[in-house]
């Protein structure tokens, strides 16, 4: 780790369900190293290290989100305070002509490597490996989970992972280009409802394996090196998996 990491002694990391809005000021930015990924820049401008999955003009979609995510950055002055990092090259998801048209030296890439789990009974199996790895960055199933990779490997013995839901709402409403573009707020505390128990797509996963799964293994792995994974609050799903984070200073009751 590096003496600017080291001096951080937890890891936060962001991912963009609702209930960021219920968590993100209870990070202590001071003394947590804060990892970002895809429009958490909405939520936290200024994080150490921000993942961009794509830059590409393959389809509509991808140029729609490009444009997005670099007026968005842009406009948070994300360039000026954070690391900006292309992951999915493995994917071949990036257009490196764009990026560089872009980007230029703000955009970052970093090696990945992703590993395909076929059943619940493969899970152990393709963690060890992953963990085992060290070189490139692991993906598999969801970013949140690269993400936790990329904490532990980076020697953090604390991960947060705030906004991790597996269904509703993302923290800025169903599209982020009204607070990209027209300043818009986020949705705030929203009430909750039978649609948050709704699962995404990754929640499912392929093959019976969805992030629910992976992360009651991680979660294990991780424990016997010596890492603690928690949820930021008890009002995220998530937290029935992996337990509530409590800020320092706060009570055992970490609602919010």
């Amino acid at each position: 780790m590096s003496e600017e990491q080291t001096a951080k002694s937890d890891c936060h990391i962001l991912a963009s369900g609702w209930s960021l809005n219920y968590t993100f000021n209870t990070i202590p930015r001071s003394a947590a190293y804060v990892i970002g990924f895809n429009y958490s820049f909405l939520k936290c401008p200024d994080p150490d290290i921000h993942f961009i999955e794509c830059a590409s003009h393959k389809d509509k979609r991808f140029i729609q989100a490009t444009t997005w995510i670099y007026s968005g950055l842009k406009k948070s002055k994300a360039f000026d305070c954070s690391k900006i990092v292309f992951k999915n090259i493995s994917e071949l998801k990036n257009s490196h002509n764009m990026i560089a048209g872009l980007y230029s030296d703000n955009g970052l890439f970093m090696q990945d490597r992703h590993f395909r789990i076929f059943s619940p009974q493969g899970v152990p199996h393709i963690l060890k490996k992953a963990l085992a790895e060290r070189s490139v960055l692991p993906q598999a199933v969801s970013s949140v989970i690269s993400m936790i990779f990329l904490a532990r490997n980076m020697g953090f013995k604390n991960i947060v992972i705030h906004g991790l839901d597996f269904g509703g709402p993302h923290f800025y409403g169903s599209s982020p280009e009204a607070m990209i573009f027209d300043d818009a707020a986020d949705i705030g505390l929203v009430p909750l409802s039978d649609e948050m128990v709704t699962p995404h797509k990754t929640a499912i996963g392929e093959s019976g394996v969805g992030t629910r799964t992976l992360l009651i293994e991680l979660k294990r792995s991780l424990e016997q090196e010596g890492v603690t994974l928690l949820s930021a609050s008890k009002v995220s799903p998530s937290s029935e998996l992996l337990g509530v984070w409590v800020p320092e200073g706060a009570g055992v009751d970490n609602a919010s």
